[in-house]
């Protein structure tokens, strides 16, 4: 009986924590460039001459799934989306060098280019500076050209930097708890020229609502199962011990 306990508890826990993972993706449905996690979960078989044998169902490391989401067209010259693999790169406030594929980039009051999640998007050199200009835009190969004040009509665009586009393997990348991208083994990818932008286009998050909806109403009805398979353990031993009572 106890062990009948504990297995429909521990599903009981993973389920939970399924919960919150699906919640998590659809409350990101519509964030640009988002990518859903996935949980793994194993076993791990526990044996010692004092105790009794058991296997501990348990939860790995939630792992990111880097499927690419749809394109949507914007007209705006300063949206853009990587085709295929591939990530921008980006510094948080605290200076950390991260992942994303969030495209939604504008200049910040520090004239800095960022993108919507306000990471100072990152070049060759480091952070890339907006000059002064009368129009800013970014070419399929991730080169930032604008055009100066006053420059005629027909002027060529200035190139004043490219964003640093990289390729990580799906094995070597973990979501943060700030729901930021980076590399497990903290190396620092180098600058892939192969890598192409959309230009005037944005990466949809590659969750999917009614799949979402769908797990997570399975994952209701597995929670609720073994809530009745403990309450019938439950009650089994109520009866057990009254077996047990009346045979004294």
């Amino acid at each position: 009986m106890e062990k009948y306990v504990y297995i429909s508890g521990a599903s009981m826990r993973l389920q939970m924590d399924n919960q919150r993972m699906i919640a998590a993706g659809l409350a990101n449905q519509n964030t640009v460039g988002f990518k859903r996690d996935y949980g793994i979960v194993s076993s791990t078989y526990f044996n010692q001459d004092d105790a009794s044998d058991r296997v501990f169902p348990s939860r790995g490391n939630s792992s990111v799934d880097l499927e690419s989401g749809k394109i949507i067209p914007t007209d705006n010259p300063l949206d853009v989306s990587i085709e295929g693999d591939g990530f921008f790169v980006g510094k948080t406030t605290s200076g950390d060098s991260v992942l994303t594929r969030r495209g939604d980039m504008r200049m910040g009051p520090d004239r800095i280019l960022r993108n919507g999640e306000g990471l100072a998007m990152q070049g060759d050199g480091g952070d890339i500076t907006i000059p002064p200009a009368q129009s800013i835009e970014i070419t399929h190969d991730g080169s930032v050209a604008v055009v100066p004040p006053g420059a005629d009509t027909n002027a060529a665009p200035v190139v004043v930097g490219r964003l640093q586009l990289v390729q990580a393997t799906a094995d070597n990348v973990q979501k943060g708890p700030d729901g930021l991208l980076r590399l497990k083994d903290n190396s620092a990818p180098a600058s892939d020229a192969n890598i192409t932008l959309n230009t005037k286009g944005l990466e949809s998050s590659n969750i999917n609502s009614i799949d979402s909806m769908v797990e997570m109403l399975n994952s209701s009805r597995t929670f609720e199962i073994h809530v009745k398979l403990l309450a019938t353990a439950k009650e089994l031993d109520d009866q057990t011990a009254k077996l047990m009572r009346s045979s004294q």
